[in-house]
């Protein structure tokens, strides 16, 4: 998956592939080849083609999926691949937009997480920033386990419905923000979680995750202030030493090399 995290156009051109004219012509950009992203589980009749599409290389890939993709606008697994066949290929702006339509298309699944990395190189690649917890309480387990297998949407509600029945209790309220994580708007989270500094001032949960989403994002120096908080509020709890593992690679590595 390393040709997927990429810079993407910040400009999306609709113009489709047939139209293009032969000069010039765009440069491959995938010099090891590339690989479809499909995902076990996924709802689509169209893994196959997406497979045959490929064995053609990038630009016969992009051409062969452009019909399908018009066909499937709400297939998630034709659309994120069309966008790497495109990319592939060197139509960077367009794969942009095939890329849109996959994140779109793929709510609550893998196909929305990761279209959304690809979409921003910028932060942190290894897909969302995970609610991490101790807790047993039975709606914060679901949501981590909607979380850990990609849907993202499922988990929030099920946040969402922890916060309403425990609005005092501060994983409950981390977990809500989290969950909202979308890297097209960082306030839907951020926004959530900020004030919850105010309202929890020692809560762990609260500096950890703060920390994460900071992390996440490209903010190193906020996010090592806000790991070290949370270290100071117990070294040796499971967030605490999450904290202390993410210190060590900030300070030597940076940001995008954190391990998860």
């Amino acid at each position: 998956m390393a040709l997927l995290a990429v810079a993407a156009s910040a400009v999306v051109v609709g113009v489709v592939y047939a139209t293009r004219q032969d000069p010039p012509q765009p440069t491959a950009r995938c010099k090891q080849g590339m690989k479809p992203y499909i995902v076990p589980g996924t709802p689509t009749g169209n893994v196959a083609a997406v497979r045959a599409a490929f064995a053609r290389g990038p630009k016969g890939a992009a051409q062969a999926l452009e019909p399908l993709a018009l066909q499937a606008a709400k297939d998630p697994v034709v659309q994120f691949n069309y966008g790497t066949a495109l990319f592939c290929a060197g139509f960077v702006a367009d794969a942009e937009s095939a890329y849109r339509a996959a994140k779109k298309a793929g709510r609550n699944t893998f196909y929305e997480i990761q279209a959304d990395v690809v979409l921003h190189p910028q932060y942190f690649s290894q897909g969302y920033p995970p609610f991490v917890s101790e807790s047993r309480d039975p709606l914060l387990v679901q949501g981590e386990i909607f979380q850990r297998a990609g849907h993202e949407d499922s988990a929030e509600r099920v946040f969402a419905r922890a916060a309403r029945l425990h609005p005092h209790d501060d994983e409950a309220q981390v977990a809500a923000a989290v969950a909202r994580f979308d890297m097209d708007d960082l306030s839907a989270s951020f926004s959530r979680l900020g004030p919850l500094v105010r309202k929890f001032p020692r809560s762990q949960s609260v500096r950890f995750h703060l920390g994460l989403l900071l992390a996440w994002t490209g903010q190193r120096d906020q996010a090592i202030v806000e790991f070290r908080r949370t270290r100071a509020l117990g070294a040796t709890s499971r967030l605490g030493r999450q904290a202390a593992t993410f210190l060590g690679s900030l300070v030597t590595t940076g940001t995008r090399n954190t391990p998860r």
